[in-house]
């Protein structure tokens, strides 16, 4: 095996290793989203029975929803708690003294947070099948782009996260958890983006995720798909992760010239 790839497994066994250990990991893994399935779907539920005509296709775009959500807050949580626990286990110094490089530590994360966001997506379909019989597979091969572009969405976050962490250490970590909600209201998760104010939308427009939840309630509602929208949103995708990946290493580079990785290690 290449060197490269057994500092890249390394850092990726290390993590994988402990997950199924950490109490607090399988809560945001499982016990959470199961809280949101369950009790977001009654409500759809509920409301649709009041106004079965009405709102003929309210639970899909709830269920839908809250699943391709999981995989933007997933896989940004995924990012900045596993690059917090090398501060947290004070091993950020030891990681960074082995040859590793920036460029095989950003695979081994998102590795990590891809494989975990997987079992999570997984999960929460089944779940979202069994309880309100909400059929993932709906989608068709529509799938393949929403997840990707999604889950692209919560990488650059997560990058944005980790950029502020190794600067700022512990004062910042609960960006970790709460970073991607500042982009929830303008992403329309359960509501189209014409609700929103005017300043609003003309800030969602920038959000890649606001195209994504448009287009699933547009395959939902009327079989199509604006392929325009996707290509729109993963053109944002590259522009933001370039930049979240040049701010994570410029705040490696000045978090080490001020000696703050010592610091947090």
């Amino acid at each position: 095996m290449p060197k490269t790839l057994k500092r890249i497994f390394a850092i990726v066994y290390r993590h994988i290793v402990v997950w199924p250990k950490d109490l607090g990991a399988m809560v945001d893994a499982f016990w959470w989203p199961s809280f949101d399935m369950l009790l977001w779907g009654l409500m759809t539920v509920y409301i649709q029975r009041q106004q079965p005509t009405a709102l003929p296709f309210i639970t899909s775009f709830i269920i839908g929803g809250i699943i391709f959500w999981m995989f933007v807050y997933r896989s940004q949580q995924e990012m900045g708690v596993l690059f917090l626990r090398e501060f947290w286990d004070k091993n950020l110094l030891a990681v960074l003294s082995t040859p590793i490089s920036i460029t095989e530590y950003f695979i081994a994360t998102m590795s990590v947070g891809i494989l975990k966001l997987i079992i999570s997506g997984v999960y929460m379909s089944l779940l979202g099948w069994v309880l309100f019989r909400f059929n993932i597979f709906l989608f068709g091969w529509y799938l393949v782009p929403f997840i990707l572009t999604l889950t692209v969405v919560g990488l650059w976050t997560g990058f944005l996260v980790m950029g502020l962490v190794i600067q700022y250490g512990y004062r910042v970590q609960s960006l970790a958890w709460s970073m991607i909600m500042v982009i929830m209201p303008f992403s329309a998760v359960f509501y189209p983006v014409s609700v929103l104010p005017a300043w609003m939308q003309n800030i969602a427009w920038f959000i890649p995720s606001s195209y994504v939840f448009e287009s699933m309630r547009e395959v939902i509602a009327q079989g199509t798909l604006n392929v325009n929208a996707l290509i729109i949103a993963n053109g944002l995708n590259l522009v933001y992760t370039i930049l979240a990946c040049l701010f994570f290493a410029w705040g490696f580079k000045r978090a080490r010239t001020k000696g703050v990785i010592v610091k947090f290690s």
